[in-house]
């Protein structure tokens, strides 16, 4: 079972991936609903400067770290969190166990036609997983209440929203509330990797804590900043905390 630590002020849920799935799928098959977060470097970066991101990830039900600078700096800050909960890996293994219980998903996000041929994908690896829509993430506000309705009507267990951090997790967080005993779940680019439209490091880059390297070697024009710059501000963030003089020491 989950402990709740805290990391950089926010509160993340430590288990194991086998946890989490068994966690995920009780929520889930008892139409719990509530709202599900990955956090990893760049979400702990852009936090720090959103408040409205940071107040999403407090009000998250389950908060998931995502990464090895995650990882690497809750460690280093003596709050370990041990296990790479990335939804790449983390959803299509929740679908694959999920299926044989009935599980369904809705999926919300990414450009036109990526989320149609996700879904396929998921449901070919998935034998018996029902889809219960899908929707691209380019519709206009004066849309979403339709959009919403549609997800209300196709009632799946599971909405997963690639819309990336921090869009996801501040709509997930203005609209769960309208989508009752559904449990909401910001996935950044999934959609892309199960579609196979962006190929995945190769397993030893990813035992090796490095995918963040083959992405940005993927998609250097794209992610230098998150990655590059990124990174450094993530690691100025561990090293000012673990230096800064806390409360309780403080007051002795």
């Amino acid at each position: 079972m989950a402990d709740r630590v805290s990391f950089l002020n926010t509160h993340f849920d430590r288990m194991s991936l086998p946890e989490t799935i068994d966690v995920l799928l009780a929520r889930l098959l008892k139409r719990e609903g509530g709202c599900v977060y990955y956090a990893n470097a760049h979400t702990m970066v852009t936090a720090a400067n959103n408040p409205a991101l940071a107040e999403a990830l407090e009000q998250g039900d389950l908060v998931l770290a995502d990464g090895s600078g995650v990882r690497w700096g809750s460690a280093l800050l003596g709050t370990p969190l041990l296990h790479n909960l990335n939804g790449t890996d983390l959803v299509p293994a929740l679908c694959k166990d999920g299926a044989v219980k009935g599980l369904s998903v809705y999926l919300l996000g990414a450009k036109p036609g990526v989320a149609e041929e996700a879904a396929a994908n998921l449901a070919k690896a998935c034998p018996g997983l029902t889809i219960a829509g899908t929707q691209h993430g380019y519709f206009s506000p004066a849309q979403t209440q339709k959009v919403l309705e549609n997800i209300r009507v196709a009632k799946p267990h599971l909405l997963l929203v690639a819309m990336g951090v921090p869009t996801q997790e501040i709509w997930i967080d203005k609209y769960a509330n309208q989508l009752p005993g559904i449990t909401c779940m910001g996935v950044g680019g999934l959609f892309d990797f199960v579609a196979k439209r962006v190929p995945r490091a190769p397993h030893l880059i990813r035992a090796a804590g490095m995918e963040w390297l083959w992405r940005l070697a993927m998609e250097p024009n794209r992610l230098w900043r998150r990655y590059i710059i990124g990174n450094v501000v993530f690691l100025s963030l561990v090293m000012t905390y673990a230096f800064a003089p806390r409360q309780d020491e403080q007051t002795t």
